[in-house]
């Protein structure tokens, strides 16, 4: 139940705060293809990453050791994908 009412929060949030907003503050060339590509990106971003996190508050004893566990995880998830890595020259 608390997935069903999650996704369409970020559902919703998704479409009136993120992707309207930002899609039109970047600057990109306004096409319903393109605007739909990105509306999933954001969408399918913003549910792994609250799924995630209601994954990790119920394997956890506590949302504070949760904290401490998405911590962990996230620094590995940014090293991994390539935000902290440099690019060899």
């Amino acid at each position: 139940m608390k997935v069903a009412i999650e996704t369409i929060y970020v559902a919703i949030q998704t479409i009136i705060i993120y992707s309207l907003l930002l899609f039109t503050m970047i600057g990109y060339e306004f096409k319903v293809e393109k605007f739909l590509y990105f509306y999933h990106f954001i969408f399918m971003c913003f549910t792994y990453f609250s799924m995630y996190g209601m994954m990790v508050v119920a394997l956890t004893p506590g949302h504070q050791i949760a904290a401490i566990v998405m911590g962990f995880f996230m620094s590995f998830w940014n090293l991994f994908s390539g935000f902290l890595v440099p690019r060899p020259k």
